[in-house]
């Protein structure tokens, strides 16, 4: 039976390379055409903490994602695309198209050191010198709505009714449960949710893409009756830890991972070469010392990771079948040709469990709040993670994840079907970042982003459109020199064309610079920067001259390692999930 199954996968996976077309140099007409004259409606879906590969359009090899699969094989596929490593600095990117220490996002939650509060790049929130997409089209004439999480601030400036769009059910907070108004928090144990502007209620007991989804289509429906092109995004919860589900899906994936973390890492790896979403030569690097090797495990260790990944799981099959219902609904509504449909996550998946957010560090208010036994893992009142194992196997092949500018924490699947795009199922290779995506919605939509908003000086745009790939015009959508650079927590990146420069704290990097051909060697397992001196002088004086132009903070490591690195420094010792009794369940 065991070779039985390894021929079917691998018959799966020939079938579905030749569905999805792989090829970005194969020609083809456009998959269907806009209605004439009328500006595209957008739609724009972001999944939270998810990795690269959780989903089948990139070599997920157990969860089957079919909306997902069917936007990849009307669109197009982006395989180097990148965010920020955390959440709301990559909202804020993708609703502005601005640098993060432009926009307010240079940090996030309550991670602001005292040189950081000095400046308009670390508030924790939108800034006034920003103008979003919603902004920007609402003023075109385009009605515009969200719902789900917002995390760009709660204040009456920086809510969505403030910030261009016409409707919202939004949660403010960057994460709690997906059951009720439980926080993830111990000093904001109780989330936050606001219709248009107003504190609202959460629903118990409705799960969370359930809910936001039931909402966004009420919106949507509105919105279509007006007339009038429309602009909605809808910011999924899931799969943020706290890891939760509905039980009927959790069921379904009973016995599914047994196999282990790592032999998933590598089938993930495997079926990545075999679509082309990475090199064929690309090398699988040893993961990071947080966690033990699957045979190391208990019997009873064992059940618990497996219920942690059906879960998880659960939360994916769960968040497709809500976007298979937007897609639904725009077919009904006679739309679904003339929308843009942008699908993304917010950063890489996440190696947490609960005690890694600071406030949660001595494990009371977990032990005094939640129900951490096994058999309620998932169900409310449950508060797990999903641990650095499977996230580890979610960001096959790169390095590290959530939180860290590896490639782990910073590419992100990203799917783009639109009216009239060339090369549907194609895959384009090259380097594309999340602030890109903004310049390229107002070439699509013809509209004008302005100068000012509200007479205060609109920051400059770091991105760049890439229309022209959509329409297959080019296959490159930046040059091959292109130069980019990014900060977080004292993280540091510079990239020119393939090279990456890249500086980490020591265990995560070396504390010195480090040197990657990104083209080659997307795991950064080569660091060539001792063969590269003079590229690395170059790289890193213009980093430095980057970093002051944007008023970047020089941060103090050890106030970051107490708010939250130490949790992932593997010297210190293996993490294990706060409050998680397992002796009961041998």
């Amino acid at each position: 039976m065991g070779s039985e199954l390894s021929f079917n996968r691998r018959s799966a996976l020939r079938i579905l390379g030749a569905t999805l077309a792989l090829s970005v140099t194969c020609v083809g007409g456009p998959y269907a055409a806009m209605s004439e004259g009328k500006p595209p409606n957008v739609i724009l879906i972001m999944s939270d903490d998810m990795g690269m590969s959780d989903i089948e359009p990139f070599g997920q090899t157990i969860v089957r994602t079919p909306a997902l699969m069917e936007l990849a094989r009307e669109g197009v596929r982006f395989s180097n695309f990148h965010v920020l490593p955390v959440c709301s600095p990559t909202r804020a990117a993708l609703l502005t198209g601005v640098d993060i220490h432009l926009a307010g996002l240079g940090t996030m939650g309550g991670v602001r050191p005292l040189e950081a509060q000095q400046g308009e790049g670390y508030l924790g929130m939108l800034n006034d010198g920003v103008k979003t997409i919603a902004e920007v089209l609402e003023e075109s004439g385009y009605t515009t709505f969200i719902s789900g999480k917002w995390h760009l601030g709660s204040t009456p400036t920086t809510i969505p009714p403030s910030r261009g769009f016409d409707r919202s059910y939004v949660m403010l907070d960057g994460g709690g449960s997906h059951w009720d108004h439980l926080g993830l928090l111990s000093v904001k144990p109780e989330t936050t949710f606001q219709e248009d502007g107003k504190v609202v209620e959460r629903p118990a007991g409705v799960f969370s893409s359930d809910l936001f989804t039931d909402k966004f289509l009420f919106y949507l429906k509105d919105a279509v009756q007006q007339g009038k092109p429309f602009m909605g995004y809808l910011a999924l919860q899931a799969v943020h830890d706290p890891l939760h589900a509905p039980k009927a899906l959790i069921d379904k994936y009973k016995g599914r991972f047994s196999a282990g973390y790592d032999v998933h890492r590598r089938e993930v790896f495997e079926r990545m070469k075999e679509m082309g979403v990475i090199p064929a030569a690309t090398e699988l690097d040893a993961t990071p010392p947080l966690f033990k090797p699957w045979s190391e495990l208990t019997r009873a260790e064992r059940a618990h990771q497996e219920r942690l990944m059906e879960v998880y799981a659960a939360m994916l099959e769960n968040m497709d079948a809500n976007i298979a219902r937007v897609l639904d609904a725009l077919r009904e509504a006679g739309v679904y040709n003339d929308t843009i449909i942008i699908f993304l996550s917010d950063n890489g998946p996440s190696a947490a469990y609960m005690d890694a957010y600071f406030p949660n560090a001595d494990g009371k208010w977990i032990a005094e709040t939640f129900d951490m036994s096994f058999d309620n893992i998932g169900a409310p009142r449950s508060f797990v993670g999903v641990g650095p194992g499977w996230a580890s196997a979610s960001a096959t092949p790169f390095r590290l994840f959530k939180t860290f500018l590896t490639e782990g924490g910073t590419r992100s699947p990203l799917i783009v079907k639109m009216p009239a795009v060339k090369n549907p199922g194609g895959m384009y290779a090259s380097f594309v970042g999340v602030e890109d995506l903004f310049p390229t919605l107002m070439e699509l939509t013809g509209a004008e982003r302005g100068d000012t908003r509200k007479g205060v000086p609109l920051a400059v745009l770091k991105g760049a459109s890439i229309a022209a790939s959509l329409r297959g015009e080019r296959n490159l959508v930046h040059g091959p020199d292109y130069e980019r650079a990014e900060e977080f927590w004292g993280q540091k990146t510079y990239r020119k064309g393939n090279w990456k420069l890249i500086w980490l704290p020591v265990p995560f990097g070396t504390g010195q610079w480090q040197l990657y051909d990104t083209s080659t060697d997307p795991g950064e397992t080569q660091d060539l920067a001792l063969r590269q001196p003079d590229l690395l002088a170059e790289l890193s004086q213009k980093y430095e001259r980057w970093a002051d132009e944007h008023n970047v903070v020089r941060w103090d490591y050890n106030y970051l390692n107490a708010m939250g690195f130490d949790h992932y420094n593997w010297a210190k010792g293996m993490r294990s999930q706060a409050g998680f009794d397992l002796s009961g369940h041998q």
